[in-house]
């Protein structure tokens, strides 16, 4: 959807509701991950200016450098979005106001799911932000967790790290008794608080290489063939 039509059609108006994404760093390079819905104050070609109330502390206090922003809303079922640049952020009695650039056109996007099996062992995973529901960065922020099941499809894993969905992943592992390491990128699509301080992150990969989805499927069938054997 062209951005242009989402004003006439009054999609994106003063008084709707939308939700925002940001991705950044802390002043101590930890990773800075926040969602959440944003009132329509204006809206026009060149800029969105949006606003929020919050109780007590600013949530956005912490965010020291922005790497991306995304915008999006739901309408008729559907999802559209888009990443922006954060031109201004002001804070004041309790009410966050923010000045974006407005995006030339929406996306929208669609899912597929796969079956999944657990490795035998423990199996580190290195991960990168590198992007919202698609690759935007080739630096990103990097953070690391324990692989709890993988399939072609995509891969669930643990972490300490509080990562939200839709946030895009370059994400890198050794599976157990195969020589070379995988790279594969991927979408999160859920994050669930795990025990007191870790959370179980899924991801779905997006179009990976036949060579990876060759070798995860090879994994996969020689660990039921074993775990069949008596």
């Amino acid at each position: 959807m062209e951005w242009e039509q989402a004003l006439t059609q009054g999609s994106v108006a003063p008084h709707n509701r939308c939700s925002l994404i940001f991705i950044g760093e802390t002043k101590e390079g930890q990773p800075f991950c926040y969602e959440d819905s944003f009132r329509i104050e204006k809206a026009d070609l060149q800029e969105l200016t949006l606003s929020m109330e919050y109780p007590s502390i600013h949530p956005l206090e912490k965010l020291h450098h922005v790497h991306f922003v995304e915008f999006s809303f739901k309408e008729q079922g559907m999802l559209y979005y888009a990443l922006i640049d954060l031109l201004q952020l002001e804070a004041k009695r309790n009410v966050c106001t923010l000045k974006l650039t407005a995006p030339k056109a929406l996306s929208m996007k669609q899912h597929r799911r796969y079956s999944r099996v657990c490795p035998p062992t423990r199996t580190p995973v290195t991960c990168r932000i590198v992007g919202v529901r698609g690759p935007t960065t080739h630096q990103g922020i990097v953070f690391s967790g324990q692989m709890l099941d993988v399939s072609a499809g995509g891969i669930s894993f643990l972490s300490s790290t509080r990562i939200l969905c839709p946030l895009f992943l370059e994400i890198s592992f050794v599976l157990p008794g195969v020589e070379h390491k995988i790279t594969v990128y991927g979408e999160v699509i859920r994050v669930e608080l795990f025990g007191s301080d870790a959370y179980r992150v899924a991801v779905r990969f997006d179009h990976p290489p036949e060579s990876v989805v060759k070798g995860i499927d090879e994994f996969c069938q020689a660990f039921h063939e074993k775990q069949e054997k008596p």
